[in-house]
């Protein structure tokens, strides 16, 4: 049921459709919710003019024909921060069912979904004086981007969908870690109870986490962590590092072959498992609840503590924060290493034990991926750069994404960068989510990119 109530503007989302998609055969489309504060059950639904209306009890948002693109009128509301805009493209024949608001059945699917997908999909969130972002925490479904007027960074897919499977498929094939993960480029069996394909491309590029989900015994994933696992939780290993999120300080402290024991500033101790890490867990990052004997700092140091170490695996530089019981570890010596942006990715010969570094070639795609791009010169003729698939950030280091699911700014110190005392630094922004808080007057610019190459 939803009211009526005009709701004040706060900020613009102007839509626009690129995809280049024939309007007679496919039409773009989008819903929108925006969970209403301390309530549940109570969510803003955005309706075919682009505001929001609020709706006491729902559990569905309807789908808006976007072909001709939309403003979304951002309401001046305080709400809990569960908003999305999702987006899906059918056949022109199709009007798809209202999108569940907990979500459809995640990919691959291994038999008919439960809560299918009309087509093709993906999600932008967003919300009242909050950040915005697009993720691919989970999988890459459409090539979406935005910019925000007054920041001149573009977030996002720069390329076209085809191209971007393409890279990806070439991407993974000369990757040195990259062949446990070419299977991630899915493709839904199509027929009835299945999502439509749109121009016969892929469904969506599954993140490792949901894939290992539906197949738990995939080849070259499951168990791809164990050997990185092993080294680090090895007896007598230390780390020292400084915590730069919730209990800020210095924490130090050894391994017992089952798990590090760390001292923190004001006394904290904090027991680190190695259990947490073992099989796929650095795939699917989840940090437990807290322990009803575990007070609030204890609680909150020890989520960081293993986001940061989480962080690490993914980009390949876990090991390079260890030494071993027979050396002195120098102050902040891990943190410095985790921080350590030149190693991110690679498959360096790691600090510890000099064996090639490990690291989530999903997420390396998002951030590190390019393709060739033609540049007009002064001379008249052009030359050929590299250009990254996802928008970068403005130092140039890489591509802004989130390609794991803690894929956020490094929570630890870093030497080079002056942390402490400096924060980390925007221009070094690593997940495709602005680094403050979009809020009144400013315009925001989402574009769902092209489906395929223009013709030359």
């Amino acid at each position: 049921m939803s009211h009526s109530t005009t709701l004040q503007t706060l900020n613009d989302i102007i839509i626009a459709n690129q995809s280049g998609l024939d309007s007679s055969k496919y039409t773009v489309w989008v819903a929108g919710f925006m969970q209403q504060a301390g309530d549940a059950t109570g969510f803003y639904i955005l309706q075919p003019d682009g505001s929001f209306a609020a709706a006491t009890t729902t559990t569905q948002a309807q789908f808006i024909d976007i072909n001709a693109g939309l403003t979304v009128k951002v309401p001046d509301v305080t709400n809990s921060g569960n908003n999305r805009l999702v987006f899906t493209v059918t056949k022109a024949s199709t009007t798809p069912a209202d999108y569940p608001l907990n979500g459809y059945t995640a990919y691959p699917f291994n038999a008919a979904p439960g809560v299918c997908p009309p087509g093709p999909y993906d999600i932008f969130e967003f919300g009242p004086n909050a950040q915005y972002d697009v993720s691919a925490v989970d999988a890459f479904g459409i090539n979406l981007s935005f910019s925000v007027s007054g920041d001149a960074s573009v977030y996002g897919a720069m390329v076209p969908r085809s191209t971007l499977a393409a890279t990806f498929a070439s991407f993974t094939q000369a990757d040195p870690n990259g062949a446990a993960f070419e299977q991630l480029l899915f493709t839904s069996p199509t027929g009835e109870g299945y999502p439509e394909l749109i121009e016969a491309q892929f469904s969506a590029i599954v993140s490792p986490k949901d894939w290992l989900a539906i197949y738990p015994s995939a080849s070259g994933l499951s168990g791809y962590w164990s050997k990185t696992t092993e080294a680090l939780f090895s007896k007598g290993n230390q780390i020292n590092f400084y915590l730069n999120g919730a209990t800020v300080g210095t924490y130090s402290g050894s391994s017992d072959g089952t798990q590090f024991t760390l001292s923190g500033p004001n006394g904290l101790s904090i027991t680190i498992p190695k259990a947490d890490f073992e099989g796929d867990k650095p795939f699917f990052q989840a940090v437990r609840a807290q322990n009803s004997n575990e007070s609030v700092l204890e609680y909150q140091a020890f989520g960081q503590i293993e986001a940061a170490i989480f962080e690490a695996f993914s980009r390949g530089v876990v090991l390079d924060g260890v030494v071993d019981s027979k050396a002195v570890i120098k102050e902040h010596y891990t943190s410095d290493a985790w921080t350590n942006t030149d190693n991110w990715y690679t498959d360096h010969p790691n600090s510890y034990n000099n064996a090639k570094s490990l690291y989530d070639v999903y997420a390396k795609f998002f951030h590190c991926a390019t393709i060739p791009v033609a540049v007009a010169t002064a001379s008249g003729k052009d030359k050929t750069e590299a250009m990254n698939i996802f928008g970068k950030n403005t130092a140039g280091t890489f591509a802004m994404a989130y390609g794991f699911s803690l894929d956020e700014n490094p929570n630890v110190g870093s030497s080079t960068l002056g942390i402490p005392t400096q924060s980390w630094p925007s221009s070094q922004n690593v997940p495709s989510k602005t680094p403050g808080n979009v809020g009144s007057g400013q315009t925001v610019s989402l574009t769902l990119g092209a489906w395929k190459p223009s013709a030359a």
